[in-house]
């Protein structure tokens, strides 16, 4: 969380936020128990098969060439199947995403979905990507389930050839009947330490694929970044764009070009201009949640890439277009804005913001709870707060 905390608004649109949840949760949890499973065998399984291995070539020195064709043999089939495992995990955990976002999309447009009577194809594109998520997670399965019998079979046709090319020695040596049941025993222990070590890679397998998808989130540098040593300003409301360019990341053509205007504090200023005229994105480099891709955007003469965090935040607020209040109570949402405002600060923000007027008809007051969504709020009154 507090790495994508840092992120700008260019970062998190990379991922997408449904991607991100999935990495945070499902991801996470196949890293922990990656990390549960190689705590409880890391020692176990190496220390059984390095002594089984040593053992039963002291015993019977002789057949030291079948002892590694065995292993080497049962090495390279289990590393063919953990190849194929590796790609099937890296795609079920892409599924996952998708299935998440669509959950996500249709739970929140669920209005959209209905007000253009689009549930069955909404319904069929859910379906058609659990079918093929349940079909990934089917061959794995298959793969899986073919792994420990072949894995038997290499075993117990090594045993039975040890048998066939040791037993000729009974008839002739019949006390070395004790030698060649020990290595045989050693040969079990062998295959029962590589089996295990098997049943473990592959589970480890769909781990080392979440922790590289963690470690890409970890890895990612912010692409907007504050000026940490620079000092507090106390910003007058003086806004200016200088020769300001910006175009979206994976986009060629800019959305804006040569932006160049001056405005004074205290003016009340409109931006008006056709849909997709980059009315938006040049609201949104006021408060600096993107950078520019040329020019100068300057708050109270100053550069905002020379302004440490505090001194913009204090300087630029901004009611988003679609406003957001996170699940808890009115006073949790408003101290966003201030840590320790009390209740006189409620008060008074409640009324410039023309929010007293509902507010203040709640018996809890600001105490009252907000749903997830804020559903039981309309859109202006989601805004005001």
């Amino acid at each position: 969380i507090k790495k994508i905390q840092s992120f700008s608004f260019g970062n998190i649109e990379k991922f997408s936020a449904g991607n991100l949840v999935v990495r945070m949760t499902n991801d996470v949890n196949q890293v922990q128990h990656l990390i549960m499973m190689i705590l409880q065998s890391l020692t176990r399984i190496p220390i059984l098969f390095v002594g089984a291995f040593i053992l039963a070539l002291i015993t019977l020195p002789r057949f030291w060439w079948f002892v590694i064709l065995m292993v080497v043999l049962i090495f390279v089939s289990s590393q063919v199947i953990f190849k194929q495992m590796g790609k099937f995990f890296s795609k079920i955990q892409t599924l996952i995403d998708k299935t998440n976002t669509l959950a996500k999309e249709n739970l929140q447009g669920v209005r959209v979905v209905k007000s253009f009577n689009q549930e069955k194809n909404e319904t069929n594109r859910f379906t058609d990507n659990s079918n093929e998520l349940t079909h990934v997670n089917t061959t794995v399965g298959y793969l899986f389930s073919t792994m420990m019998p072949m894995f038997m079979l290499i075993s117990y046709v090594a045993i039975g050839t040890a048998i066939l090319f040791v037993g000729r020695d009974v008839v002739k040596h019949p006390n070395d009947l004790v030698v060649i049941a020990s290595f045989t025993s050693y040969l079990m222990q062998i295959f029962f330490a590589i089996m295990i070590g098997g049943m473990m890679a592959t589970f480890a397998s769909r781990g080392f694929v979440s922790l590289r998808r963690i470690k890409e989130i970890l890895d990612t540098t912010p692409d907007l970044t504050y000026a940490q040593d620079a000092p507090d300003r106390d910003l007058n409301g003086n806004i200016s764009f200088k020769n300001v360019s910006f175009t979206y990341p994976g986009d060629t053509k800019p959305a804006l070009k040569n932006v160049s205007f001056d405005i004074e504090a205290g003016e009340m200023i409109g931006i008006v201009g056709a849909t997709g005229s980059g009315k938006t994105t040049l609201a949104q480099l006021i408060p600096r949640l993107y950078d520019p891709t040329e020019g100068v955007v300057a708050v109270g003469g100053v550069d905002l890439k020379a302004v440490n965090e505090k001194s913009l935040r204090a300087a630029v607020s901004f009611v988003l277009q679609k406003a957001i209040l996170f699940s808890g109570t009115i006073a949790e949402n408003l101290r966003q804005g201030k840590k320790d405002a009390n209740e006189k600060d409620f008060q008074k923000a409640v009324e410039i913001a023309q929010a007293a007027e509902f507010v203040n008809r709640y018996e809890d007051n600001f105490d009252h709870i907000v749903e997830e969504r804020a559903a039981t709020f309309s859109g202006g009154r989601k805004q005001r707060l």
